[in-house]
C-alpha cells in the first residue's frame, strides 16, 4: 500500500497507483478518497517509513474518470484530458432476405433433403443385408449395397460371355465375410431376383419421398416429410 500526499491540502491517503498509459494514472484508494479540490494540485508518493518524497505526480492534476460502481477508484491525467463516454452503438437492423433469396434457400433445402433421403437409403442397405438360402439351400447373409448390386450384375454378365468360349466357366459369388464359392446359374439368378425383391420397395420408397419433397411449396411442408426406410414405413 502506498502513502499519497496531495499538494494542496497536505492530506495523506493510502492507495495503490498504476499507469493506464503514459498520460493516465489510476489510483485505487484504501478507505478514504480525497475531495475534488485536492485532486487539482497533484500528489506525491511518500516513503512509508520516513515520509520522504519518492515520486512526484503534481502534473497529474485533472480528474480523468471516476467510477460509479467503484467509488474508491479514480483516474487522473497530466494533459488536461477527461474521459468521454463513447456513443452507444445501436443494434443493427435485422436483415430481411428478399423473396428471391428465400426461394433460393428453400430450393436448396429441398435439394439437401433429397440428397439426405438417398444417403439414408444407402446406410439402410449397408446395415440391413439380405438373408437368403439361394446357395445350396443354406441360409447366408448377402450385402445389397448399390456397389454390391452392380458387382453382382457385372459378375453375371462376365460369366455369360465367358461360357460362350469356355464351357467350363464357373460362376462364383461370396457370402458376406466369406470367400467366393461356386454357384450354379440357377442359384445366382435366384439370388439376383431375391435382391431385387428386397431392394425394389426401398428404392420405390426413396422415389416417393423425393416426389413428396419436389411438390412442397413451403418449408413447413418440407419439414413434415419423414425419411424412414424401416419395414413399417414401406407398407402401403
Amino acid at each position: 500500500m502506498e502513502k499519497l500526499r496531495f499538494i494542496k491540502s497536505n492530506n495523506v491517503y493510502e492507495g495503490i497507483t498504476d499507469f493506464a498509459n503514459k498520460h493516465i494514472l489510476t489510483i485505487k484508494f484504501n478507505e478514504t478518497i480525497p475531495t475534488s479540490t485536492e485532486f487539482g494540485s497533484g500528489f506525491e508518493i511518500l516513503n512509508e517509513n520516513n515520509n520522504y518524497v519518492q515520486a512526484d505526480y503534481q502534473n497529474f492534476n485533472t480528474v480523468y474518470r471516476t467510477y460509479a460502481d467503484d467509488l474508491l477508484r479514480i483516474e487522473l491525467s497530466d494533459d488536461g484530458s477527461v474521459y468521454i463516454e463513447p456513443e452507444p452503438v445501436p443494434d443493427p437492423e435485422p436483415y430481411e432476405p428478399t423473396p428471391e433469396e428465400l426461394e433460393a434457400l428453400f430450393q436448396s433445402n429441398k435439394s439437401n433433403k433429397i440428397a439426405l433421403s438417398k444417403t439414408m437409403l444407402a446406410e439402410y442397405l449397408e446395415n440391413n443385408p439380405l438373408h437368403s438360402s439361394a446357395h445350396d439351400g443354406v441360409e447366408g447373409i448377402y450385402s445389397v449395397t448399390s456397389e454390391k448390386q452392380s458387382l453382382m450384375m457385372s459378375q453375371y454378365m462376365t460369366y455369360q460371355i465367358e461360357k460362350n468360349i469356355n464351357p467350363d466357366a464357373k460362376l462364383t459369388w461370396n457370402e458376406t465375410g466369406k470367400s467366393c464359392a461356386e454357384w450354379t446359374e440357377e442359384e445366382f439368378l435366384q439370388l439376383i431376383l431375391e435382391v431385387k425383391a428386397y431392394v425394389y420397395p426401398l428404392v420405390s420408397r426413396q422415389q416417393q419421398i423425393e416426389e413428396q419433397i419436389m411438390i412442397c411449396t413451403t418449408q413447413d411442408e418440407l419439414d413434415a416429410i419423414v425419411i424412414n426406410y424401416t419395414p413399417v414405413s414401406l407398407e402401403k
